[in-house]
């Protein structure tokens, strides 16, 4: 906890700086909702879970914007060495964006994005208690997103997560779709 509520405060003390420095501020806030897909490498298994998530942001400029995400997953059922194993996890954090418009009126841009969250899974065998860890996952990604509007947005990204202190748990790859709603 103390790892995110530093990462916090410097990523937010750095986006006060670089917009006050700004020539132009544009500060403008929004709100996501997101289905990410995702394949996790695992010792001895692989789940795959479809999760639901939220997203908040703000944009700095048209080159910068943090947000703060949550997401759930839902439960995969799947056989490790013999033994039946129900998964799930839920995860928060925060990610930093930069965007690079590819046309005049700044609709379609391109995207980078790297962050930190804390991910907390849940295992279950067959017959016994559920086991609960949690641990860190430095995120990293790319991907595209178009503006419909001047408040509406939608994003394709593609993120390598890494976990750390997950004993069984390396990495895993998410796929995400999200719709946005800019103040």
């Amino acid at each position: 906890m103390k790892k995110i509520t530093f990462f916090l405060t410097s990523a937010i003390l750095t986006s006060i700086t670089f917009s006050a420095r700004a020539d132009t501020y544009n500060y403008r806030p929004y709100i996501g909702i997101d289905y990410v897909y995702d394949q996790i490498s695992a010792r001895g298994f692989s789940p795959h879970h479809s999760v639901g998530g939220l997203h908040f942001g703000s944009t700095y400029s048209s080159y910068f914007a943090t947000e703060l995400f949550y997401n759930a997953s839902d439960s995969d059922k799947h056989n490790k060495q013999n033994t039946k194993i129900k998964t799930s996890y839920q995860s928060y954090g925060l990610d930093l964006l930069a965007m690079l418009p590819l046309d005049c009126e700044k609709r379609f841009s391109l995207l980078v994005t790297t962050g930190i969250g804390e991910y907390v899974v849940r295992q279950k065998p067959a017959f016994q208690k559920h086991q609960t860890e949690h641990g860190w996952g430095y995120r990293f990604g790319g991907g595209m997103q178009y503006a419909w509007s001047s408040a509406w947005q939608t994003r394709l990204l593609t993120r390598y997560v890494n976990f750390d202190r997950l004993s069984g748990y390396d990495h895993a790859v998410e796929y995400n779709l999200s719709l946005e709603y800019h103040f």
